[in-house]
């Protein structure tokens, strides 16, 4: 059985749902019409959301096999301002046109023609079964997947496109595999949002810190049991600038908001590459976006960015005090499993989905077989 979470977390005025239908997916935006059932709230066909509310949907029993992709549609009633929503780059989701009316029931999809990548409204989906927990995957756009339709055709620094046909594998599509393979029966959840950071100084283009919304987005998800929290780089890189006490500050307010919460925590290094572009920052140096090096600002050959000496603080930090402090009970090494042994500040070339920060689809593999599996369930 299977339940639908709507949210107006950030939402100014209250947004209506006229109806909803959860269905298992074919050639998108076509669903199984055999597979597609419609959605209640408390037993109605609609429900309105109050600024700032959830709502979970009554309970539905669609029956759906691992790997299949699930297909959420929602018709929202009246007039309402600008909805809460989730733009991941890594899935297109479709709409139809303004005043179309009620289409959430269309099969075929036909009605459905303007492409997007933004999940509107849904906030999650909980699934009933004989489940040993859920792990969740707690980051920025490295976590929810940015790039990752990128191959290793041409590797960094050569230009880099997207593979035609190559479906967008995020790192919980990859652990999502391996825990099956393994006979696990854990969920995978993708807490990942572009542009996050770990603390409130660095300032957020997602809506809150994650020292804010581990809270909501993890600690408070059904039967959550572990998280890996994979955060930090993006308060280092760019015109952020931050400074590694900043960013380990923020890690250890997490870690003990999980401790407290009872679930256990995975920390992640972070991979390269940390660079900043501030000219008016401490922390500037040289660095391949100004310069027509493209390995410009790594430790070899130097001089080494200064970002990436804060970054390299940091991973210290997690792999000594971080690893002591109560609730986390492993680490998950992406820097060593991603890290360019020639360029160390830079990823592996055919890794590289171009950009130096974010992996391509193979590089969110190799990033998924550095969390150690046996750490998410008690021994």
């Amino acid at each position: 059985m299977e339940r639908v979470r709507f949210s107006n977390y950030f939402g100014t005025a209250p947004v209506t749902i006229g109806a909803a239908r959860l269905a298992i997916a074919t050639t998108p935006p076509a669903v199984d019409p055999t597979h597609d059932v419609a959605l209640s709230f408390s037993g109605s066909a609609s429900v309105t959301i109050a600024p700032g509310a959830e709502v979970t949907s009554d309970p539905v029993s669609l029956t759906y096999a691992f790997g299949q992709k699930m297909a959420i549609s929602a018709y929202v009633q009246g007039s309402f301002t600008a909805l809460s929503q989730h733009d991941s780059q890594v899935v297109t989701n479709y709409s139809s046109v303004s005043n179309a009316g009620n289409t959430s029931a269309d099969a075929a999809g036909t009605s459905l023609s303007e492409p997007n990548t933004n999940w509107f409204l849904v906030s999650g989906m909980d699934v009933y079964g004989q489940y040993q927990g859920t792990v969740a995957l707690f980051g920025s756009s490295t976590i929810d997947g940015h790039n990752s339709n990128y191959g290793n055709t041409n590797a960094y620094p050569t230009a880099n496109v997207p593979v035609a046909g190559q479906d967008n594998d995020r790192i919980s599509d990859a652990l999502a595999r391996t825990l099956n393979a393994a006979g696990y029966h854990i969920g995978v959840l993708n807490a990942g949002i572009l542009g996050e950071v770990a603390g409130p100084s660095s300032g957020s283009s997602s809506g809150s810190p994650g020292v804010d919304r581990i809270g909501r987005d993890v600690l408070h998800q059904p039967g959550i049991t572990a998280v890996v929290i994979d955060l930090g780089q993006v308060d280092l890189r760019l015109n952020a600038c931050g400074d590694a006490t900043e960013v380990e500050a923020s890690l250890q307010n997490m870690v003990a908001q999980a401790y407290a919460a009872g679930v256990r925590v995975i920390l992640g290094t972070i991979a390269p590459a940390s660079y900043c572009t501030s000219s008016s920052s401490p922390n500037y140096g040289s660095n391949p976006v100004d310069d027509s090096d493209p390995f410009a600002g790594d430790i070899n050959p130097g001089p080494e960015n200064p970002e990436n000496v804060q970054r390299h603080l940091v991973n210290t930090w997690i792999k000594t005090t971080g690893a002591s402090l109560p609730g986390v009970v492993a680490i998950a090494d992406f820097e060593s499993a991603l890290a360019d042994p020639d360029h160390p500040d830079f990823l592996v070339p055919t890794l590289n989905s171009f950009d130096n920060f974010h992996p391509n689809g193979a590089g969110y593999q190799v990033k998924s077989s550095a969390i150690p599996i046996t750490s998410i369930l008690p021994q």
